[in-house]
């Protein structure tokens, strides 16, 4: 009985040692990811293009399936997190086509970046003409208006009576409701069309306005882009990087204009066909990524700039700049002083 309980019992405990240490959970394990350089991933493929003097850094998020050891990791780690996969993945829907649709609809949020920077740099003689089929919804925001009701993967088609064709018509839509009012959806789910009511409201480290809690991106967007511009992506995926990808083609094509001077500037943010600039998740995240990619500056949604700031560590000189649009960013980038005007924000 000593021999088997000498072999059994040390047996069972490297048993359960690796179970913990291998046997998927049903949640992802957050953690800083690597910083890509844009200026060496964009092509602008016109004459006019040149060389930036400096750096856009655009910043990642590492997700991988959490073991029981990984969570323990989450729980003590300031820089590690974990989230359910529902959370992150439409439910039915495999976690490997999900990330095949999110690295498409990177290189699509991409198209539509230096569409909107080309533009800003005067490059087309008319507005930037896109459209598309709807407001894909990428992420949804805990704690949100659309928390429990829209879903990743849901496509807005109507907003407070009127057609939805890009992410732009979903935020002049919620931009027109009044405070404490509510704002009619249709929606495609999976193909079937359902109706929501939601009314919009701040949430906390995202918004001090009223917001519907959504990240959207334009579903099917159709761009008009005489300029071809070719980015590189790798295996990332998501609308985020569109702020830092239209100021990469900016200042790659606007000779007048030194917006990097020789800095390394990282940050996150979508862009609507407007040039707003719209939140993003896992900020604390990419704001650690961004201080270990030797990032001075961190480029951030306007209502995030305090939750960037209560991410950056302990003794870094990584200044927060808050922007509320591509506009707002040429301006804060050329600022005689670009800290104070952070701090103001």
């Amino acid at each position: 009985m000593r021999i088997i309980r000498a072999v059994f019992l040390p047996a069972s405990v490297g048993l359960l040692i690796w179970a913990a240490a291998v046997v998927p959970l049903p949640q992802y394990v957050q953690a800083p990811g690597t910083v890509v350089p844009l200026g060496a991933s964009i092509d602008v493929q016109d004459p006019s293009a040149g060389e930036i003097d400096g750096e856009f850094h655009m910043t990642t998020v590492n997700l991988r399936r959490a073991t029981v050891f990984g969570l323990v990791h989450a729980g003590v780690s300031d820089t590690v997190g974990a989230t359910l996969i529902s959370r992150v993945v439409p439910p039915g829907m495999d976690p490997r086509e999900y990330f095949r649709r999110e690295r498409e609809l990177f290189r699509e949020a991409g198209r539509l970046a230096a569409a909107v920077g080309l533009c800003a740099a005067e490059f087309y003689d008319d507005p930037c003409q896109i459209t598309g089929d709807g407001a894909l919804v990428v992420e949804v925001v805990p704690g949100s208006a659309a928390d429990g009701v829209l879903l990743p993967g849901d496509v807005v088609i109507e907003a407070a009576g009127e057609p939805v064709a890009t992410d732009s018509d979903l935020r002049a839509a919620i931009g027109s409701v009044l405070k404490g009012g509510s704002l009619r959806l249709v929606v495609l789910r999976q193909g079937e069309e359902l109706q929501a009511e939601v009314a919009p409201r701040p949430v906390t480290d995202v918004s001090d306005e009223p917001i519907l809690g959504v990240g959207p991106a334009i579903m099917n967007p159709r761009i008009d882009q005489s300029v071809p511009v070719e980015i590189r992506s790798g295996r990332v995926g998501g609308p985020s990087a569109g702020l830092m990808v239209a100021l990469t083609v900016f200042d790659k094509v606007n000779a007048d204009v030194d917006l990097a001077a020789g800095r390394v500037i990282a940050g996150t943010g979508t862009i609507d066909i407007d040039g707003a600039v719209g939140p993003v998740g896992s900020i604390r995240f990419k704001v650690v990524g961004a201080d270990r990619g030797g990032a001075e500056l961190f480029l951030v949604p306007a209502g995030q700039a305090d939750a960037a700031r209560a991410a950056v560590p302990e003794g870094s000189d990584l200044i927060v700049v808050p922007i509320e649009s591509l506009d707002d960013a040429l301006a804060v980038l050329q600022a005689d002083d670009l800290k104070a005007t952070a701090d103001a924000g």
